[in-house]
């Protein structure tokens, strides 16, 4: 059995913390709607009028943009733990490796 991790929210207290916006040409059709987890399924139903317009242009952009609180958003990121985040431990124990690194260096070229 995997150990669960801690959580750091409860979306039962704050509401969903996550939202999609869905865009068709370039023009926005959802934005920012609610959702509970990033982790989705999201269904673009195309009209006709986009459909005419993509064949006149011989191509047709959908974009489907998943975000959320800068926190939580934050908080999903540093389950890599290649990610660096600002603000944050793993990127202070970086910057200090780095540093002690480039501080040898200049006291190997200097002797």
């Amino acid at each position: 059995m995997r150990n669960s991790i801690r959580p750091t929210y409860d979306s039962r207290e704050t509401g969903p913390r996550y939202h999609v916006t869905t865009r068709v040409g370039g023009r926005v059709i959802e934005f920012e709607k609610p959702m509970a987890d990033p982790f989705v399924s999201h269904r673009v139903t195309v009209g006709w009028p986009d459909l005419l317009r993509g064949l006149l242009r011989r191509r047709l952009a959908v974009e489907v943009m998943i975000g959320g609180d800068p926190g939580v958003v934050e908080d999903v990121m540093e389950l890599d733990g290649n990610y660096l985040g600002y603000n944050c431990t793993r990127r202070a124990a970086f910057q200090s490796h780095v540093n002690e690194a480039l501080g040898r260096f200049a006291g190997d070229e200097a002797g």
